[in-house]
């Protein structure tokens, strides 16, 4: 409690604390108690699942109706500042650090880093704004962002996944909506959503099994609704058209 010291405070036998307890915020004459609540949906509330990417920012569905938000400005943003950002450092290498010269570049390349990054911001900002209006009060699956997949890759596609803006945007849907589960997305992107079926495909998935055809963006929030929902990705629904 500040240089006053700590601050003990009884709670009532009568008071059963919901979860567990993470905080305790003190304000005037009231004491707000901050517990862990499990993360279950309610009954009443509209469930989607949304895969998150490179090219295609956001794909969220509720297995009817399907969102895609573009994202290549993003992804261009970041190889703008990428490619700036080198430059700028290959100019510096031979310069005196603290020199006039040098300050001068140091001052334009944070100048460059704070405008990508409020560029960055905003965009991440009417993506999420889209989810919110076409799915109002639901409860998000997003698939946990991961880069071990990225060791597997070239550098080029490795820097554009490592240096995607997925843990921003959870966080942004996160109290945006009624909350933002991350969920395992292992091949859900490479199953098909009709027959199960596991094959790889480029941006248009094409089932050689069942002859299902969509967006591989869209089959994998599909498959994420599955494993947010079911707890595995199950096979016998549709791939949504709308």
């Amino acid at each position: 409690n500040g240089k006053s010291g700590t601050l003990q405070v009884r709670i009532p036998d009568t008071v059963t604390l919901p979860g567990r307890l993470m905080e305790v915020r003190v304000s005037y004459g009231c004491v707000r108690l901050v517990c862990a609540m499990p993360d279950e949906p309610h009954p009443e509330q509209t469930v989607i699942g949304i895969d998150l990417g490179v090219n295609t920012l956001i794909a969220a569905t509720d297995g009817q109706t399907v969102v895609l938000v573009n994202g290549r400005q993003v992804k261009a943003i970041v190889q703008y500042r990428n490619k700036q950002l080198a430059s700028i450092s290959q100019k510096q290498a031979p310069m005196t650090k603290g020199s006039r010269r040098w300050k001068r570049l140091q001052r334009r390349k944070h100048h460059m880093l704070d405008t990508t990054q409020r560029k960055v911001r905003d965009d991440c900002h009417k993506a999420t704004h889209i989810v919110k209006e076409t799915f109002p009060g639901a409860t998000c699956y997003v698939g946990e962002p991961f880069n071990d997949a990225a060791q597997k890759m070239g550098h080029a596609q490795a820097q554009q996944v490592s240096q995607a803006c997925t843990r921003k945007i959870i966080n942004l849907l996160d109290y945006k909506t009624s909350g933002a589960i991350t969920v395992n997305e292992a091949y859900s992107s490479q199953t098909c959503p009709v027959c199960g079926e596991r094959s790889k495909h480029k941006r248009i998935y094409r089932c050689s099994k069942c002859k299902a055809m969509g967006p591989r963006d869209v089959v994998g929030s599909v498959n994420i609704l599955s494993i947010g929902v079911h707890g595995a990705m199950l096979p016998g629904r549709v791939i949504p058209a709308r």
